[in-house]
């Protein structure tokens, strides 16, 4: 009687190798997975903070204020707008500044033009390179630029912000004639209120008016002169601007009171 060679063990050789290869792969009716545990893609979402935005018009310039945390009926910002002026101050409630506000307010140029930060803390708005307008430094805030149309309301003391007010203006001269006085011809200057006190930017607006009325206004002396005014008689009647009076630079028109002589 002749016994055939069992196959047993050979097939239980090539299962084991089957069950090695497979081992890693998942099975073919994977276990139900548990509705409770929290998916690996799933992201906290937040619901954005309410925002108050507030058109702010003055002259050809439209701006746009946006504070957040604010409403409708609680916008954190007033406008007071002076059509004859040409000017809009916007005035920031100390709660839009403080520590619990969600964010800080922002100022963006929708008209056209781009946002001129200068170092004394006003801002110039300016059509190419010719200022048309700009914004008084506030009190108790900074004006600090995000882009070229956009401006972010920083107060300077965190802790206890106060009320902070920045003055849109469009307008730098009130009148400008031209006489006699001294030694020669004198342009007499009467700047608007808005450009007295608004620093660089009023002084950048009344120059640019300057110039577009008269281009021989547009030496270097008589822009020394003009600031000059600006920084050391502000409230003067008339600001008088004399082409004849020698070039010295800035400092040295200063020390001759805004009326350098050779």
């Amino acid at each position: 009687m002749h016994l055939r060679p069992s196959r047993a063990p050979a097939a239980l050789a090539l299962v084991a190798l089957l069950g090695a290869a497979l081992g890693g792969c998942s099975p073919a009716n994977p276990a139900p997975a548990d509705p409770t545990a929290p998916s690996p893609t799933a992201r906290p979402t937040s619901t954005p903070a309410p925002a108050a935005r507030v058109e702010v018009t003055a002259g050809d310039l439209t701006l746009e204020v946006t504070v957040p945390g604010a409403s409708e009926d609680d916008p954190r910002v007033t406008v007071d707008r002076d059509d004859d002026a040409g000017t809009a101050a916007v005035t920031f409630a100390a709660a839009a500044l403080g520590e619990d506000a969600p964010g800080l307010p922002r100022i963006t140029l929708v008209s056209g033009g781009t946002l001129a930060p200068r170092p004394d803390g006003s801002v110039g708005v300016r059509d190419g390179d010719t200022a048309v307008g700009g914004l008084s430094a506030p009190r108790g805030a900074r004006l600090v630029a995000v882009d070229a149309t956009h401006l972010e309301v920083r107060p300077t003391a965190t802790s206890d912000p106060a009320d902070a007010t920045t003055v849109l203006g469009t307008a730098g001269v009130r009148s400008a004639d031209w006489g006699d006085r001294e030694g020669g011809r004198s342009l007499a200057v009467d700047a608007t209120a808005w450009a007295r006190g608004a620093g660089q930017a009023g002084v950048d607006l009344v120059w640019a008016e300057l110039v577009a009325a008269d281009p021989q206004v547009d030496t270097a002396t008589m822009h020394d002169q003009l600031e000059c005014h600006a920084i050391g008689a502000p409230d003067k009647d008339s600001w008088n601007l004399e082409p004849w009076r020698p070039d010295v630079g800035l400092v040295a028109t200063m020390a001759a009171r805004c009326n350098p002589t050779s």
